[in-house]
């Protein structure tokens, strides 16, 4: 190939190399927050065993409940939405660590919502510059726009069609 389509070939390679580690990244932090939602649904069982189903649901909330952190959203110029946890208004005097030790599945839930969007636009520009080297190699096999030339729907499938 060429240096333009050795270079594309490059940044093809470097585009499925970050989509791929974007994808494990989002699998693990997937598991953790898997492990906290479980370790929530058992800490609420073991509660409605213990003092009873009646006694353990959303009727003994307070009125007045204010959330501990809020999830903003936002996009950048490029348009990919990025996701940042902020503090709320609320907190309960009486739980003086709210974080529980740190690093809790609110956080985890942001940083999975961040990844995803990640891993999104790694998989859109290697959609882009896998459309750009079937372009470059499609015009390099016929310049002259014959009936015969391969053509590209979507970006994913390129079928041949003859005259």
């Amino acid at each position: 190939m060429d240096g333009e389509g050795g270079s594309l070939s490059l940044s093809l390679d470097e585009a499925a190399l970050e989509v791929m580690e974007a994808l494990e990244l989002l699998q693990q932090r997937r598991e953790q927050l898997e492990q906290h939602l479980r370790q929530g649904w058992l800490s609420l069982a073991q509660a409605r065993y213990s003092l009873g189903c009646h006694r353990v649901s959303s009727l003994q909330y307070g009125a007045t409940m204010v959330p501990r952190v809020r999830v903003c959203h936002r996009q950048d110029p490029e348009g990919r939405p990025h996701f940042e946890e902020v503090p709320g208004t609320g907190g309960d005097p009486e739980d003086p660590d709210p974080q529980q030790g740190g690093g809790d599945g609110v956080t985890l839930a942001v940083e999975v919502a961040e990844l995803q969007a990640t891993v999104e636009a790694a998989a859109a520009r290697y959609r882009q510059l896998l459309r750009q080297k079937r372009h470059l190699a499609r015009d390099s096999q016929s310049p002259t726009g014959t009936p015969g030339d391969s053509k590209d729907t979507e970006g994913d499938t390129v079928t041949s069609v003859t005259a």
